[in-house]
Parts: structure tokens; sequence; C-alpha cells
């Protein structure tokens, strides 16, 4: 007799393995990527980190930016992995879009606090963005088209049930639609791409091999031809190329490990050039410059993990890594050349700046424990130790982690969590928005890690079905952390930067409430957040040792995002947001100061002044950093699907309107005057009502 009783294979799968109301971690949020792509946004393109930004405890920064600011912590203190492997650089367009493209991400789990043991280095978060492994049976894809960019995805299998591949691409062309309008003598351009492709394969039930790829960029030039005299020119290239392979393999059914290598680069890289040609007497007069100014940051990357359950309410993971950095903060060289006709009398190159190369080298190891004590009890604890290592200096952290949970019955849980985090390196910035100047720089001898502790206490209500209640209160402090001496930024130059900033302390205190409704046609999630963020320093140092708030610290943010499906052909998707200004540093008044002589002499005053007549001008009075509270923000975003089934698949009709009621909220603001020559503040918007249109084919 043969046997034929072969069933079919089962999944199954759950978004509450790592976050969620019963998971042990708190602040732990799984980010479904249906919201991510029903989120509505700028031009209709639906991004990763907008759709972070509407949870509690998170702030976007400047309106309409995707930066992300959580928990009173800056941007350079997020922790953002794709497929494991730190990226420095997420933003295209001056800091308004990510660097994710959602069709290739599978997905994103964001951690605020009770951080789990084998993460390490940031202070704030952890943003883990794993992408797509791609289809072993099947092949199928999506086509996108907007008013900014226009996307395609496709997944299949290489090798039926053994290889399979998954590549996005994504590419803008506002550069290609604003070239007929340009007049032929000046030239602008700017536009962005996006590549993601992964291989999945499947040695055997036991090994698989993941490699995947990255690499986008943004490119911004202007250049001016007369067609006779003169030309000059800039252009502008900055972005990031990742390559990971990662192994996994099962030893047995208590015991698996991920083993991944991984290169990650961000470089930047602008170009300037002058042409100069015009006659004198019998002769042409040639004069060209041309100069380089460049930086990034590398690493390459080594990580082994192991998962081991003993039991199935015993969970233990534990691993080692080692990061090589290599921080390349600026490079200048520019280049002189005088002709005359054919004769050259001048050919010459300058190292305007030259920093050294920086390298650093980071170790780490970590071990933690997820154990069910009983039916109400379940505790993680764990340990990240860290060792970092640069220009013959160590530094070593012994971080503990900690997290309890305890469930009173069936519908209600209470969390409680402890986690100490060590950060080594530091972002330079002195603009509101993501520039690709701004300069990843390691710690010194002189600049020591960040740190921070967090106490996080939260409780958790699931008793009427479909819907889930959460608050979440917190404390941290934070050590070292930086800031920029009164009247010094950072301009586009590392030269001397340690002599710039000032180290001191940090602290935020605050409390979420969250209310999620997870099934039905109409689906979505209102949030509130009360929270307070300030910074101290020495005495006599940034605001003469007095504490202030910090540059993010806003009181109050309400995030409200709704989903409704009318039928299998209409669905809409609304957000709105809410949060009082942040703060900013206005000077009060204007008076005049006397400036060291310029070197021309009087006889009559040299006897005075043996340097030369001294410089009157004007300066800034500042008594207070962060002396002003900009207004308060609000914005509508909707949008609307038009869904129609094909033979082939589904067509996708996508109208959005973001900032539906037009607010004119503040970008930033400057001191000026009005007519009566009085001191006034002034705002500057630059993202009002804007309207988009998509079309999406998946087949």
């Amino acid at each position: 007799m043969k046997d034929a009783n072969l069933l079919n294979e089962v999944v199954i799968v759950s978004d509450k393995a790592e976050s969620g109301n019963l998971a042990t971690q708190m602040g732990a949020i799984e980010i479904p990527i249906t919201q991510i792509k029903k989120t509505p946004s700028i031009l209709g393109e639906a991004d990763v980190m907008k759709a972070i930004q509407m949870m509690p405890g998170v702030q976007a920064g400047v309106d309409g930016s995707a930066g992300l600011y959580i928990r009173g912590g800056g941007p350079d203190q997020n922790l953002i992995l794709l497929d494991g492997v730190p990226v420095y650089n997420v933003d295209h367009m001056f800091g308004f879009f990510s660097v994710f493209t959602p069709e290739a991400v599978k997905k994103v789990t964001l951690f605020k606090s009770s951080f789990p043991a084998r993460f390490g280095g940031r202070l704030s978060s952890v943003v883990d963005v794993r992408t797509n492994d791609g289809d072993m049976e099947k092949y199928h894809g999506t086509f996108s088209i907007g008013l900014l960019t226009s996307k395609i995805n496709l997944e299949g299998p290489i090798i039926k049930g053994k290889t399979s591949f998954n590549i996005s691409v994504r590419r803008s062309y506002l550069d290609l639609i604003a070239k007929p309008f340009m007049p032929d003598d000046e030239k602008y351009s700017y536009y962005f791409y996006d590549i993601n492709a992964k291989i999945n394969h499947k040695f055997s039930d036991r090994s698989r091999l993941f490699l995947s790829v990255y690499n986008g960029k943004d490119h911004f030039s202007s250049n001016f031809d007369d067609t006779t005299n003169f030309k000059d020119g800039n252009n502008m290239n900055w972005g990031n190329t990742i390559i990971s392979a990662r192994w996994n393999y099962i030893f047995n059914n208590r015991l698996f490990s991920n083993t991944t290598i991984a290169f990650n680069n961000y470089q930047m890289d602008i170009n300037t050039y002058t042409h100069n040609q015009y006659p004198n007497n019998q002769n042409i007069l040639i004069n060209r410059y041309s100069a380089n100014y460049s930086s990034g940051i590398s690493d390459w990357n080594y990580q082994i993990d192991f998962d081991y359950n003993p039991t199935p309410i015993h969970h233990i993971k534990f691993g080692t890594g080692y990061l090589y950095h290599r921080f390349r903060p600026e490079v200048m060289t520019s280049k002189i050349t005088d002709q005359t006709n054919e004769t050259v009398q001048r050919d010459t190159i300058y190292n305007s700046i030259s920093n050294s190369q920086i390298e650093g080298h980071e170790v780490s190891a970590y071990a933690e424990d997820n154990l069910q004590i009983n039916s109400h009890l379940r505790i993680n604890y764990g340990l990240h130790l860290s060792l970092f290592h640069v220009q013959k200096q160590n530094y070593f952290s012994l971080q503990p982690r900690l997290s309890v949970r305890y469930q009173l019955n069936k519908s209600i849980a209470c969390k409680a969590a402890y986690t100490q985090m060590s950060q080594y390196v530091h972002l330079l910035s002195s603009t509101p928005i993501s520039m690709p100047t701004d300069l990843w720089l390691p710690v010194t001898q002189n600049i020591k890690p960040m740190r921070s502790n967090q106490y996080s206490l939260g409780g958790y209500y699931t008793g009427i079905q479909g819907w889930e209640f959460s608050v979440e209160s917190y404390y941290k402090d934070m050590r070292n952390v930086l800031e920029y001496k009164d009247g010094v930024s950072f301009l586009g130059s590392s030269s001397g930067w340690e002599n710039k900033v000032e180290m001191g302390k940090g602290r935020s205190t605050g409390i979420e409430f969250m209310v999620q409704k997870i099934t039905g046609k109409t689906t979505g999630w209102l949030s509130y957040t009360l929270s307070k963020s300030d910074r101290k320093f020495a005495k006599g140092g940034i605001n003469n040792g007095e504490r202030f708030p910090y540059k993010y610290d806003r009181r109050h943010n309400i995030n409200l995002t709704i989903n409704h499906q009318f039928s299998e052909r209409i669905d809409i998707g609304a957000s709105w947001v809410f949060y009082t200004g942040g703060t900013t540093t206005i000077p009060e008044e204007k008076t005049s100061v006397i400036y060291p002589g310029n070197g021309s002499h009087n006889s009559a005053f040299s006897n005075y002044f043996p340097d030369g007549l001294p410089n009157i001008g004007e300066a800034s009075y500042i008594e207070n950093r962060n002396n002003y509270r900009l207004p308060s923000s609000h914005r509508l975003n909707i949008g609307i699907n038009f869904n129609k089934k094909t033979k082939h698949g589904i067509r996708i009709w996508n109208i959005s309107l973001y900032n539906v009621y037009n607010a004119m909220n503040p970008t930033f603001v400057y001191r000026s005057k009005n007519n009566a020559q009085h001191a006034i503040i002034k705002k500057y918007t630059i993202l009002p009502l804007i309207p988009s249109f998509t079309y999406t084919y998946k087949f």
C-alpha cells in the first residue's frame, strides 16, 4: 500500500513576535508595510520614515522632513539598519524623503526603549528595516509612476523552490521635466535614485544564503555658459552603497545562527569650476579654476548571532560583532591655471583642507534571555559589551538591559524597563534640515562617548476586540551630549571641531498615550505625547551653565491616522498632526562693536591705534540659548485609492492632498524689521497645499 496522505504546507504569520502589547519589550512597534503605503505623504510618496513619525514619542523636526527626533534625542542618536547594516545617511532631497523604497521592504520595527541587548551604538532608537526575500514560486511585480518618481519592483524564482530574487528601482525625474523650460545659457538639475537587489538561495532545509545590495544617490548641478567668454558650474553628488551577505544555518530544532559580512560606504563630492577667456591686445588670456571637496565614512562589518530555545518558554540570544570604521572628514583640493594663447604661465594645485583619515575599531558582544517565569510574569534581561579604539584611545562600556512584563489578566498587562546605551560617533550639523555636508566623526581623546540611562513604565489593555490601548512613561538622562559653543557653528569644515563644541548633560521625560484599532474596515490610531527635554553645561560655558530647552523640546504632540475601506474598489487614508513649537535662538537686539584695526594708519591716531584705525560694525546680543519658542504647527493629509482588477493584475489610481487646508506652518523663523523699523519675527513656509497623482499597476 502506498501512503498518499500528504498535506499542503501551512504558513503561520504573526506580527507580534518582536513588538506589540504581548511582547516582553516595551516601546517596540512593528509598523505594517500596508500602513506605510497608505499613510499620505508629500507628492504621494509613501515613506518609511514618515510613517514612523506618526508613532508616539517621535517628532519630525522641520515640518515635512523625514528626520527622526525620538524621546529628546537628536537625529544622530538613531541606529538605522538595512538588513542589519548601519545606514549613515537616510535622506533624499535634503531630508524630505528617505532612501527606503516601500516596495523593497518586508518589515520595519522601531525600538525606542528597553532595547534588546543585541543592539548598541546609539542612545535614542533603533529602526530595523528588513527587505523582501523574493518569491521562490511565482513571478510578480509592481510598477508605479507619480509626480516626483517612478518605481518598479520585480520578484520571483531563479531556480524554482531553491533560489529567488527581488529587485526594486526608483528614480525621480524633476530634472527631465524642468530641462525644456530652462534658458540655453543656464542649466539646473536635480534627481535621486535607489536600487535594492536581493538574492535568496536555499542550500538545504538547514542552510540559506541571502545576498543584498543597495545603491542610492542624489545629484545636483548648476551650470552657466554664455557661449562666449565665461563658464562656471557646480556639481554635488552624495549617496550610499551597501553590500551584505547573510548565512542562516540551523544546527538543530533548538539552535540556529546568522552570520553577516557587510560593507557600507557613504560618500559626498562637490565639484566647482570656472573658465574665463578674454582678449588682451593681440593675445587671448585664459584663466581656469577648479575645486573638489569630498567627505565620507565607510564600514566593514562582521557579525554572528545565535538563537537558542532550550524550552518553548525560554529564548536565548547571544553573539559578537566587529566594525571597522574609516572616517574621511574632509579633503579639498583646488587647481588654478593661467594661460596666454598656448603658453601656460601657472598650473598650481592647492590642498586647502586635508584632514587625515581616522580609523576606528568597534568590538561588541551580547547575551540576552527572554524567559517566562509563570503564566503572569515574563522577563527579558541581557548585557551588551562594547570596546571602541580610536587614536590610541580605548573606551569600554558595559550596558545592562532589563524588561519585565506582568500579565494581570487576559486583557491587562504592565511593563517596566531599564536600558543603558553608549554612542561613539557624532554628527556635525548646523542646519535644521539634513545636508550632504553634515559630517560623521568619532569620539577622540577629548570628546568622550555619549551615554544614557532610560527608565520606562507602561500599561496595556486589549479587552475590547479589535482595539489596543497603551500608556507609556519614561525618563532619560544623557551625559557627554554635544552642543556648539556660543557664537560658533559648523559651516562645512570640521577643522578644529573639538574646540567648537562642549560636552554637557541632557534629560528627557514624557508620557505617551495610544489608542489603536487593528481590525475591520476602519483602522488607525490616535496618539498623544506630553514631553520635555533640556540641556545643561558647565558654569561659564553654554548659556552660562543654566538649563535651557532642547531645540526640539515640544510639549504637546498629537497624531491621528485613519484608513477606511469603502469597498474593494475604493479606500481612503488620512493623517492629522498637531505639535507645539520647538525652540530656536534669535538675537534680542543689535549693538555696535569695535573690531581690531585693518592696517590703514592715520598719524593723528597712530599712538592710540598702532594696528590701524578700527572697524565699527554690528553684532547680535543673545542672552539665552533657544530663547524663542516657535508657533504651533498642524497639518491634514488625505489620500484616496481607486482599485480596479484586470485579467493580469490590479490598477491603482491614487489622488493625494498634502496640507489640505494650507496651514502655513513655520519651516524656520528669522529676525526682521517692519516699515517703522521695529524689530519683528517673521516665519518662512516652504510646504503649502500640494496635490499629487500616482498610478500603480500590480501584476
